[in-house]
């Protein structure tokens, strides 16, 4: 990594509540005003194509889904960091996943109103399988640091199983992360690439903003917290699957 800048000032706990914050903005627009107001309304035909753009709501969700964009690429960043840092990518794998199958149901609800819609899954297993493609990459590294052929089959071989299975955001983040995996070693080129792979999103490159202050500390978190963090996803998917289904 290239020598941070002591202007760099949020630690990966503050990137973290960033991108906590952003993504219930964004998932309260796309459960609570998209599956919870707005396509029905389209499907019973009390809300037309044509007015749509006009309607107050749709206005608003636009602003909270433009907001709520900034979240995945900092947890894609966040994820290469966790990788790189930890001890155990075992049990790091193990928790994605434990939480993937913990959010599926939630999931599910909030956005499709369904208890299973075996068409999308979560945002955990893309980030599962984003630690299983840079795993591979790091197993069958070169020794000049640049990635084997293998790695790269490897990877690829996750990108096309997160696309065959439609998780959210399914085999473009998994190469995003694999993306800022390899460009780890130089903050400049890794923040560029990001900001570039995430070009199909309108303001989703301004996440590499907030990851170009980053000061390559963990910052303050506790057990509990650390915990949270984790918890949140599901946690915060159920609460507005029952505002959506039960209360729109």
């Amino acid at each position: 990594m290239t020598a941070l800048s002591p202007h760099r000032t949020f630690s990966g706990t503050a990137l973290k509540t960033i991108a906590c914050i952003t993504m219930l903005v964004d998932h309260i627009g796309a459960s609570c005003i998209e599956a919870g107001i707005l396509t029905p309304g389209l499907d019973a035909g009390t809300l037309s194509q044509d007015t749509l753009s006009a309607y107050p709501l749709y206005r608003l969700d636009t602003v909270l889904r433009f907001t709520g964009r900034l979240a995945f690429p900092l947890f894609c960043f966040l994820l290469v960091e966790g990788f790189v840092h930890t001890h155990n990518v075992k049990g790091y794998l193990g928790r994605l996943v434990l939480f993937g199958l913990l959010s599926e149901v939630p999931f599910d609800l909030a956005f499709f109103r369904t208890s299973f819609d075996p068409g999308a899954q979560n945002v955990y297993w893309t980030l599962a399988l984003g630690v299983l493609a840079m795993a591979g990459l790091k197993r069958f590294e070169k020794e000049n640091g640049l990635p084997g052929w293998q790695g790269l089959v490897w990877a690829g071989g996750c990108a096309a199983l997160a696309l065959a299975a439609n998780t959210d955001y399914n085999a473009i983040g998994v190469i995003i992360i694999c993306a800022l995996y390899l460009t780890r070693a130089n903050r400049k080129r890794q923040c560029l690439a990001g900001a570039l792979l995430f070009m199909f999103e309108l303001t989703a490159p301004l996440a590499f903003v907030l990851v170009w202050f980053y000061n390559g500390q963990r910052g303050a978190c506790s057990p509990l917290q650390k915990k949270a963090f984790y918890w949140f996803y599901p946690v915060h998917l159920l609460v507005l699957a029952g505002i959506t289904n039960l209360l729109l």
